[in-house]
Parts: structure tokens; C-alpha cells; sequence
């Protein structure tokens, strides 16, 4: 079975979690499956990464320009050879957020059009709007950041107390190191030492990953503002006729339940 599914919405509206367990769910059914994101990893999708992640300022229409290049390379060098493939691809984000994102920067809505003409040439299959108020969005954003920090910290925690007991026990068995049963200790201590240093720096990559590209710049200075953006970002959304609306504020199992009726009628 070919399908282009697209998973679109503002931030904090679940695409992550959806696309993943979509992905497991049709892993799990024997399809091939690609899942993707935009912007990209590869070379244009990173420039675009790195802009957001800076926070410096860039002119709207540019940065709808990058992004719509970025698809562009995304289509040709990701999508379409997976298609051709006949793998389901599962993107979140394509064009419906260049236009519905740079339009509520004021952006000519036209325009958007014109510059993704290629890419609305390549409709998905399906594309989901999970839709979501923002009052309901920018909380859940706040308890993401929330939840990273405090794993963060016990994960941390973990380290320093892992390397305190390490060091404390090596010094005093430093004079029985010929005992195999304290050297097996040692080593089984510096072993655990090594797993939860593994650990921390995958949990912070983690947290810096959503900090620099999921959680904006704005929330913690500008909440309001930030309200209103995405509130504009949504009605734009709407003004979509091709987009499937799933109701996100619901609760994750349910939302996905939702999701797979409207895929199995492809199926």
C-alpha cells in the first residue's frame, strides 16, 4: 500500500506523539513505513533549524522561501523515492504550515501558494489538522519543558551520586585492587557510572532538541503575544478544505483512535 499521510497543527497540538504511534501501529500491521519531518535534517532544512533555533530576526517572506526549498529537495530526494518505493510516508508538517505559519506573519496568502505550487502538486493522501485552541497548546508546551527538566535533573542527580559512591569505594579499596572481588566491584561500579553518564547526555540532547525547535522563543517572554500568533496560525489552518480535523484537546489514545478510522478507510 502507497499513502502520503501529513500530520499538521500549531505547536503543543501532539504531531510528535500521533506520527510515532502511527508509525509503530503500521510497523506493527507489515507495512514499510518512512517517517519524516519539516523542516528537514538535511542540508537546507538545517540552515532553517539553526534560524530558528538563533532567534535572530529574518524577513517572513525569506524565511517562507527557505522552508519551501527545503520541501522542495524533501520531496525529491525523501518523499518521492520512498512513494516509488511503495512505502507510507508520514510527514509532519508540508506545505499547509508554510502558508498557514508565514500567512499569520502576514505574509500574501497567494503567494505562499505560488512559491508551493511544486509541492501542492504532490498532495498527500491524507492530511490531518490536529486542532487544538491555543490556551490548551501553550500549556502543554509548558509542562513538556517541565517534565525535561525535572528527568533532567534526576538524571543528574544520578551521575554525581553514582560518581561520589565510585570514587569513595575506589579509594578504599585501593590497597586490595589484587582481590578479584574489589576489583569485579570497581568495575561494576564504573560500569554503572559510565551507563548513567551515557544516559544524562541522551536526556540532555533530548531537552536541547525541544528547547532550540519545539519550544518558541516567546513562550516565557511574551506568552500573550504568543496566544495570538498561534490563534491567527489556526484560522489559517481552517481555511483549508483538504485537511481531515481531528479534535487534539482530546486525550492521546483517543486522538490516535480517531486517526487510524479515517487511515483503515484507505487501507
Amino acid at each position: 500500500m502507497i499513502m502520503f499521510i501529513v500530520l499538521e497543527g500549531i505547536d503543543g497540538c501532539g504531531k510528535s506523539t500521533q506520527a510515532r504511534l502511527l508509525y509503530d501501529w503500521l510497523i506493527s500491521e507489515g507495512s514499510d513505513v518512512l517517517i519524516t519531518t519539516e523542516p528537514t535534517k538535511n542540508v537546507i532544512g538545517s540552515c532553517v533549524r539553526e534560524i530558528l533555533s538563533s532567534g535572530k530576526e529574518i524577513d517572513s517572506s525569506a524565511l517562507a522561501l527557505l522552508f519551501t526549498s527545503d520541501r522542495y529537495e524533501h520531496i525529491k530526494t525523501e518523499i518521492a523515492p520512498a512513494l516509488e518505493s511503495k512505502k507510507i510516508v508520514i510527514s509532519e508538517r508540508y506545505y499547509y504550515s508554510t502558508i498557514a505559519y508565514q500567512a499569520a506573519q502576514y505574509v500574501d496568502w497567494n503567494w505562499l501558494k505560488t512559491i508551493n505550487s511544486y509541492a501542492i502538486e504532490n498532495k498527500p493522501d491524507i492530511a490531518f489538522l490536529l486542532d487544538i485552541s491555543p490556551n490548551v497548546a501553550i500549556p502543554k508546551i509548558q509542562e513538556k519543558d517541565r517534565k525535561f527538566r525535572e528527568l533532567l535533573e534526576r538524571s543528574r542527580r544520578k551521575v554525581e551520586d553514582l560518581r561520589k559512591h565510585y570514587l569513595n569505594n575506589r579509594r578504599a579499596m585501593f590497597g586490595k585492587l589484587n582481590q578479584k572481588k574489589a576489583a569485579d566491584e570497581i568495575l561494576e561500579l564504573n560500569r554503572k557510572l559510565v551507563n548513567a553518564e551515557e544516559e544524562y547526555e541522551l536526556e540532555k540532547s533530548k531537552y536541547l532538541k525541544f528547547e532550540r525547535f519545539e519550544k518558541p522563543t516567546t513562550l516565557e517572554s511574551e506568552t500573550s503575544k504568543y496566544d495570538m500568533f498561534l490563534g491567527r496560525v489556526r484560522e489559517n489552518y481552517l481555511k483549508f478544505d483538504d485537511l481531515v480535523k481531528i479534535n487534539a484537546s482530546k486525550p492521546i489514545d483517543i486522538v490516535f483512535d480517531d486517526i487510524k478510522r479515517v487511515i483503515k478507510k484507505h487501507l
